[in-house]
């Protein structure tokens, strides 16, 4: 069974999540609110990767997030993640979940 980075490939799940942006929020603002939530994705059991995702005209954000637990991955989103994107930004966030059945990583540490 092949593996990327110690978790094997049959398990993993990515999900895709997207949100509007209030209007008038500048790339400096969004950056500012990602650093401060990123800690709350440190140490999640399950969750593999987390990437934080804005769109080039400030107007959608959201993240990418690879799981090797499928029910963590659907807890953490309806327990955590929505919630916090609905406390933060007052929208409801669209969730996607996908089977991770093949991953390319070309990341190679300097």
């Amino acid at each position: 069974m092949p593996f990327v980075n110690n978790y094997p490939m049959n398990n993993l799940i990515t999900v895709v999540t997207r949100f509007q942006l209030p209007a008038g929020v500048n790339a400096d603002q969004i950056r500012a609110a990602f650093d401060e939530a990123a800690p709350r994705f440190r140490n999640v059991p399950g969750l593999v990767r987390k990437q934080f995702l804005r769109s080039k005209d400030c107007r959608t954000a959201g993240g990418v997030y690879l799981w090797n637990d499928e029910r963590a991955a659907r807890a953490f989103m309806s327990e955590r993640v929505a919630p916090m994107v609905r406390e933060k930004f007052h929208v409801d966030p669209a969730i996607e979940f996908y089977d991770s059945p093949v991953i390319v990583e070309n990341w190679r540490a300097a």
